[in-house]
């Protein structure tokens, strides 16, 4: 049995902190914001629960059908819990009992927290802040972690997972603890994202459920968000140097322009708004890691979840990423009295497993960076430059006439297929193949108004 520290409540370390108890480990949650209420409902999570902490908090989710996967096959209490308080589980085209779970993130948070909280093993301290990594000595001539360090004193640890998000303070506990600096990987996405909450009107329902949903324009990326008790959510894609951008922040003019794109106005015509829009930036692509060379620059300390890796919110990925660590880390554990080994091979296994999809996302922020970027500025739209860009672009397009090629397309989309095992797939890949010999410069038709009608519903 380990002894384990975890920084941060959030959807990283609440699912590492259940998985790791479940398995008969004993964990202590540290958490700087205050826990909800006991017996909050589901709109008070979400509009009184203050989580300083986590930016994007009230920002759109999708929860995808690999998260849905993992919390059933570690959880599925928690699932029941997140749909008692109002979130549909929506099954997914040519998934094996997959689900997408539509809610919005302080809901399913909320659920998570309260089974978490009610978990023997598990001790959640709220409304403290580590200070520090409590070291001792040195293993395999790095420095070895054993705890932390709080204001009220020091917890010991026989690991301790920083799963406090991409506000993380881990570099610079590192440096105080005398170690190497973690080697980053880091991208900005030249954008960042306004939304926008809506809830429909009595009598009224979703006019779709299937994830995603989205639009991409020549100068932005609309995606709507379904979630829990009538409620969705926009969110917009914004170059960062878009001279408009702070006008979609004045009332009425983001819902003027919504209104005027086919997706979404069937949305807007069954519901209200419930708040103005609110943007998110600062955004990037980032991996941070703890291994240089081969070698770890700390024992005894692992990254999960957006302290580790952090990518551009649009397709959803951060909690399946998030949820794959957190059942490896839970799976290995008991590894984890080589505390230097124990790192090297939880790098050795995200390489493998989380690699491939943090690179391919780097190339599509990059992309669509470039497309908004274009169109903002007047300038044609290019299609994807890379082959797996053209490939998925492609994919999008033959998706719409074919459904067997769409159910491919979710399964993807949803993480249930990795991209090498999308360009393997028997079904679609031949008849992707077959488009881009037609069609080289695959590039997704605009479904909406073009810049010029962007600008005039905007400054007006």
């Amino acid at each position: 049995m380990a002894k384990i520290v975890v920084i941060g409540a959030g959807m990283a370390g609440l699912a590492v902190a259940l998985f790791c108890a479940r398995r008969g480990h004993m964990v202590t949650v540290v958490e700087r914001d205050d826990q909800p209420k006991p017996e909050a409902s589901a709109e008070e999570d979400f509009t009184e629960w203050e989580r300083d902490g986590v930016p994007h908090a009230r920002q759109g989710h999708n929860f995808l059908g690999l998260s849905s996967r993992i919390m059933r096959e570690e959880a599925p209490d928690v699932l029941d819990a997140v749909a008692a308080r109002g979130a549909p589980r929506v099954p997914i085209a040519g998934g094996d009992g997959d689900e997408n779970v539509l809610s919005r993130r302080l809901v399913y948070e909320g659920a998570l927290r309260r089974v978490v909280e009610a978990q023997p093993g598990v001790e959640v301290l709220s409304g403290t802040s580590v200070k520090g990594l409590l070291t001792r000595g040195e293993l395999a001539g790095v420095p070895r972690v054993v705890g932390v360090r709080l204001p009220s004193g020091e917890v010991a640890a026989d690991v301790v997972v920083d799963a406090s998000g991409r506000r993380t303070r881990s570099v610079r506990w590192l440096a105080e603890a005398g170690c190497r600096p973690p080697r980053e990987t880091a991208q900005p996405c030249g954008f960042h994202y306004l939304t926008q909450h809506f809830r429909l009107r009595p009598g009224q329902s979703f006019p779709a459920l299937t994830v995603p949903i989205y639009v991409k324009l020549d100068y932005t990326k609309l995606v709507l968000f379904a979630g829990d008790n009538g409620c969705f959510q926009v969110s917009m894609t914004v170059a960062a140097d878009d001279p408009l951008r702070h006008r979609l922040r004045e009332p009425g003019v983001y819902h003027r322009f919504l209104e005027s794109v086919p997706l979404t106005a069937p949305w807007l015509d069954r519901s209200e708004p419930i708040d103005e829009p609110h943007p998110m930036g600062n955004l990037e692509d980032r991996w941070r890691r703890l291994v240089i060379g081969g070698r770890p620059v700390v024992a005894g300390l692992v990254l999960l979840g957006d302290s580790a890796l952090q990518t551009n919110p649009a397709f959803g990925r951060g909690v399946p990423l998030a949820f794959l660590q957190a059942r490896h880390f839970a799976d290995t554990v008991e590894t984890a009295g080589d505390a230097a080994g124990f790192v090297a091979r939880f790098d050795e296994w995200a390489e493998r497993n989380l690699g491939f999809w943090f690179r391919a996302q780097v190339a599509s922020s990059r992309e669509q960076r470039e497309h908004i970027e274009a169109g903002v500025r007047g300038r044609p739209i290019a299609p994807p430059a890379d082959p797996m860009g053209r490939f998925i672009a492609a994919l999008a397009i033959v998706s719409e006439d074919e459904p067997e090629v769409n159910a491919v397309q979710l399964r993807f989309f949803n993480m249930l297929m990795t991209p090498e095992a999308l360009v393997d797939d028997p079904v679609a890949a031949p008849r992707i193949r077959d488009y881009l010999e037609t069609h080289a410069d695959p590039v997704v038709p605009a479904q909406g108004p073009d810049r010029t009608e962007f600008e005039r519903l905007v400054a007006r």
